[in-house]
């Protein structure tokens, strides 16, 4: 026996499983462990101090069914189910058992445990007597959830509840609201889009819980179209945080009508029972019947509790016929299965109900008291622990802010740089296939101009053998040229010679005029005609040798015009073939290089950027919205409506929400309406 032990008994050990929406904690609590022991070691765990919104429930081991863990109890007086222990102390939990309100598996483990040596592990397994499982879950609402919630595992927690609720259906939702919620679901569990496709290979939305089943049994949209649809919605909340959305996700679903009641089947008669006590104890002893106390009672009316007040449903529970807020009411009794609400006005007007077990006034009742002193504390001064709570987190969320907007500039930035150097690449990648293609063109030409280069060298081989005979015949004609030229020449020393002896024979005859006159007279006529045949025969020289120069000038420009007809020709196909493979110029150059400045705005632009983007999202959602509402109206499955969506069809076309139908519920003083109750 250990030194230090004392001669007291240990009391036996459980071990003690509490799931909440997002986590699973296990602890070892003695057998005389109270609720409110349990209670504060999850708050305590999961660092929660608005602790006044949430209880802790079980499943009954007699009905079966939710029932709220009375926290000034003992755990072990409570009919609550406890596995037996097994051999590694561990419980199988059955998912196929386990109630819809927690129908998912728990998305993480945290496990609480305490670092004990091994002789004292094995006394402690000894002493395990087995397993309880609790589910900590919210109890009570807030009247305005958006500015009443301080923390933000509350918030969290708020927003976990509230959305199995609308995909168990026990909140009944429309199919817009229900996708316009799956999207902002969307970006508080995946951020962005486009950054949540970047991060992950292949996005399945299947296997998220996006939308309750309702929306695909009675609209005619596939899931596919369903989910293109929220994913179109969700490209709307770019750069909400995750406090946001979850925030705008609760803010959204407050104004559902059924947002934060809890129903109960009511009648205003109470019902015979027909077995004895003796034979209910018998048979709820033996297990054998685990409804046999209910009487046989018939609902006529349902009722809703809520942190307004108590409200009363005779149709459906989209739309009260009758409500009391809290001011309204006095007191509650309870009084086995009989309710007896009485009412501050007058102590004489109460309204009397039965509910089918005590156990659901019981609930009821305590569901009243909670509702009443959370109604009651709202309108009173706030104490020194709320202003606490309240200025260290806005202290949190001012830091928080001022990180994330921090972290945002500086992801807008290196998104901005991104989307530069991509944009450059792109160019470059688009300048380097243009430049691709040129170089192809270009090739296509250069083979076209060696086609073209090798028939003109075939054109010019033929063009030069005719230049070579025409330059023969040129040859030809300079010989004759020179041939009348040297005639010419010759013809020219003997005019001349001609022109010397007719001098001579002037200057004799001027002499001798008179001597020689007659003698000479015959002779100098004789010359005479000589030097004009001579003459004569001169210019039809000078006239040939012109017609030889014009064939020999005709000839060069022929020669010429041919050469000129053959290059021009072949640069023209080289031309019409570079502007019929591009039809624009293309610079091969690259662009130049631009460095990348980064301007500061001020603090207002930048403000009124984020307001004006904020504004066209909130249109483009809108938009959105409102093709969405006119398709589910043109693919709904009339069949398959049930009355609450008739019922809030109705209530959307005379213009009625949630609000304008508990204003008219609430019409006329309370003696008014405790007639029209029970005229109901």
């Amino acid at each position: 026996m250990p030194v230090f032990s004392s001669g007291k008994k240990k009391s036996d050990e459980y071990y003690c499983k509490i799931f909440t929406m997002d986590a699973e904690l296990q602890f070892t609590i003695e057998a005389t462990a109270k609720g409110n022991t349990i209670f504060s070691l999850i708050c305590q765990t999961i660092g929660l101090r608005e602790h006044w919104y949430f209880g802790v429930k079980y499943i009954d081991k007699f009905s079966n069914e939710w029932n709220w863990l009375q926290l000034n109890r003992t755990i072990i007086s409570q009919p609550i189910q406890i596995s037996p222990k097994t051999s590694d102390s561990t419980h199988v939990i059955d998912n196929n058992n386990k109630p819809h309100l927690l129908r998912s598996l728990p998305i993480s483990s945290s496990i609480s445990t305490l670092s004990l040596s091994s002789s004292i592990i094995n006394t402690t397994q000894q002493s395990i007597k087995g397993t309880i499982e609790l589910y900590f879950v919210v109890k009570f609402y807030p009247e305005d959830i958006t500015h009443e919630l301080i923390q933000d595992i509350t918030r969290h927690l708020f927003y976990l509840q509230v959305k199995q609720d609308i995909l168990n259906m026990d909140i009944y939702c429309p199919p817009d609201t229900a996708a316009h919620l799956a999207s902002l679901s969307l970006q508080a569990k995946f951020g962005d889009y486009d950054q949540a496709v970047c991060s992950s290979e292949s996005l399945n939305l299947e296997n998220e819980g996006l939308l309750p089943l309702s929306c695909f049994q009675k609209i005619e949209l596939s899931r596919s179209d369903w989910f293109d649809r929220i994913i179109a919605l969700w490209r709307t909340h770019t750069s909400l945080t995750r406090e946001e959305s979850e925030m705008s996700y609760l803010k959204h679903a407050q104004d559902l009508d059924m947002f934060g009641l809890a129903f109960f089947e009511i009648s205003k008669m109470q019902g015979t029972n027909k077995s004895s006590p003796q034979q209910q104890i018998k048979l709820y002893n033996q297990q054998q019947q685990q409804q046999s106390d209910q009487l046989s009672i018939a609902a006529e009316l349902w009722l809703g509790i809520d942190s307004l007040g108590i409200r009363f449903y005779k149709k459906n529970k989209l739309r009260p016929e009758v409500f009391f807020s809290w001011c309204d009411i006095k007191s509650v009794t309870v009084h086995d299965k009989k309710v007896v609400l009485y009412l501050a006005s007058d102590k004489h007007a109460t309204f009397a109900f039965y509910t089918a077990k005590s156990s659901i006034s019981k609930e009821i009742l305590d569901l009243a008291m909670g509702n009443h002193e959370l109604y009651i504390r709202r309108r009173q001064e706030q104490s020194i622990e709320i202003q606490q709570m309240r200025y260290f987190e806005e202290q949190q969320q001012k830091e928080k802010m001022r990180i994330v907007t921090r972290e945002r500039s500086l992801r807008l930035q290196a998104e901005k740089h991104r989307d530069e150097i991509e944009h450059n690449f792109i160019n470059y990648q688009q300048q380097m296939k243009e430049i691709h293609q040129t170089l192809l063109k270009y090739q296509e030409v250069a083979d076209l101009l060696a086609h073209k280069a090798q028939i003109s060298s075939e054109e010019a081989r033929l063009q030069a053998a005719k230049a070579l005979e025409i330059e023969t015949q040129l040859e030809r004609c300079k010989y004759e040229m020179n041939r009348n030229e040297e005639e010419k020449q010759l013809y020219a020393r003997q005019i001349n010679g001609c022109k010397q002896i007719i001098s001579t024979l002037v200057n004799d005859s001027v002499q001798n005029s008179n001597h020689f006159y007659s003698s000479h007279c015959n002779e100098f006529n004789l010359l005479s005609s000589t030097i004009e045949q001579r003459r004569q025969e001169a210019d039809e020289l000078k006239l040939e040798l012109a017609k030889w120069r014009v064939a020999e000038a005709a000839a060069r420009e022929k020669l010429l015009a041919i050469t000129q007809v053959n290059q021009s020709l072949a640069v023209s196909n080289s031309t019409t073939a570079v502007q019929s493979s591009s039809s624009r110029p293309i610079n091969l150059s690259p662009p130049p290089y631009q460095p990348i400045t980064r301007i500061d705005d001020s603090n207002q632009i930048n403000e009124r950027i984020q307001l004006i983007e904020k504004q066209s999202k909130q249109t483009q959602l809108e938009l959105q919205l409102q093709d969405l509402k006119n398709i589910i109206q043109s693919k709904k499955i009339e069949q398959r409506q049930t009355s609450l969506d008739k019922a809030y069809e109705e209530s959307l076309a005379g213009g009625d929400n949630k609000y304008s139908t508990i204003q008219k519920a609430r019409l006329g003083t309370t003696l008014r309406r405790m007639a029209m109750l029970q005229d109901l």
